[in-house]
């Protein structure tokens, strides 16, 4: 598997794991709601980190298949349009 691929799955798999830190119901993952926002920003975190060097590698020029630009890219994106949302709601008072 191309390292590109690699650091993409990494990238949406911390991702997920910060959303799902935060989703869960407090009864089921036995943690203080302190510790399930520490977690989730720690995992989002390790997720952007990871997206950013992943769409950074993925811009050097090689050849790249549609799956590996996907998995390079997509994650980067996903957190660019979530933080555009967040922006829009906050602005036009939406909470």
């Amino acid at each position: 598997m191309n390292h590109l691929r690699k650091l993409g799955l990494a990238s949406f798999l911390f991702l997920g794991l910060g959303l799902l830190s935060g989703a869960l119901p407090r009864s089921t993952a036995g943690w203080t709601p302190d510790t399930a926002a520490t977690m989730a920003l720690i995992c989002y975190g390790i997720g952007l980190i990871l997206a950013l060097i992943a769409f950074m590698q993925s811009r050097r020029g090689q050849s790249l298949d549609g799956v590996t630009k996907f998995l390079a890219r997509a994650p980067l994106a996903l957190v660019t349009i979530g933080v555009l949302i967040f922006f829009l709601r906050a602005m036009s008072g939406w909470y």
